[in-house]
């Protein structure tokens, strides 16, 4: 597997200049519809993708997987929220095609205190890419990397936490890839009331972050050699095969083929045209 997570050099001042800018004149839409606000913390409810071609992002999701997008603010600081059906899941960011020529997706996570879990980054010896801001519609909001380098955003919502459910072409799982795993897990042990739980059935040893009885989010060993760690969003699909395949059609790069001996070939991992990485999975529980 190839793919390029290493250093964005100037994510954080890209980034800074687009939040403030939308801190100031941008109303997002709520994360959840629901009429009763509930939070589920340590739950990913959040994500955004980071591309320098935001017109080719879109058209290769939209092609995909049938998202639709709403945008907001002017043409070149425009904020694209996706939409899955009616349910608003996502948002484009653009950065500059010359600084940075590939794309990431960047999850956010429910937290009770975004500024508390701001510091304890900081404690832990993270880095705060943009300090906790408020955004009107979302709620409170900052970005940080991880003491073992993965990039994150602390979110804590207007609207409560969306329920967790698994739409097709929707967000059904994240994985944290760590190159210290254990360095992880007491980290994020710490952000949320996760509980760890190594799975034996897998092939390598692989960790799953609980919050009583709701599996959360997944951690393993970084299996990709010289790339950072970072989290992988998967999407659920119902015939990961003939989804790889078309993505390969509109551009896409094929990380990993569905095979038998991962998870029953029900998996396949793809860098979307502008290098950005996601998963796609069959999932019927």
């Amino acid at each position: 597997m190839k793919v390029s997570l290493n250093g964005i050099p100037k994510l954080i001042l890209l980034l800074f200049l687009f939040f403030m800018f939308s801190c100031d004149q941008t109303e997002y839409p709520p994360l959840s519809s629901s009429a009763s606000i509930e939070y589920n913390p340590g739950q990913i409810v959040w994500h955004d993708l980071i591309t320098p071609n935001p017109k080719q992002a879109m058209d290769f999701y939209s092609d995909l997987f049938g998202w639709t997008y709403k945008s907001l603010g002017t043409d070149d600081m425009a904020y694209h929220v996706i939409y899955n059906g009616s349910q608003a899941i996502g948002g484009i960011i653009p950065l500059n095609v010359t600084t940075h020529p590939t794309g990431e997706w960047l999850s956010s996570v429910s937290v009770p205190d975004v500024d508390k879990a701001v510091e304890y980054n900081t404690f832990r010896g993270g880095k705060t890419l943009f300090k906790p801001s408020s955004f009107k519609g979302r709620g409170r909001s900052a970005l940080v990397q991880d003491p073992q380098g993965a990039y994150i955003a602390y979110i804590h919502s207007e609207s409560g936490d969306p329920k967790l459910q698994a739409a097709n072409n929707s967000w059904l799982w994240n994985e944290l890839w760590t190159n210290d795993v254990d360095g992880s897990l007491a980290y994020y042990t710490g952000v949320a009331p996760y509980k760890s739980e190594q799975i034996t059935e897998e092939k390598v040893p692989y960790f799953m972050l609980k919050s009583g009885d709701q599996k959360l989010c997944g951690v393993m060993k970084n299996p990709v050699a010289d790339m950072r760690s970072a989290w992988l969003p998967y999407i659920k699909v119902i015939d990961v095969e003939s989804v790889a395949s078309k993505a390969t059609s509109l551009g896409a790069k094929i990380m990993l083929e569905p095979q038998d001996q991962i998870r029953n070939g029900t998996v396949a991992i793809i860098q979307d045209p502008n290098g950005a990485p996601f998963a796609i999975q069959i999932w019927n529980q």
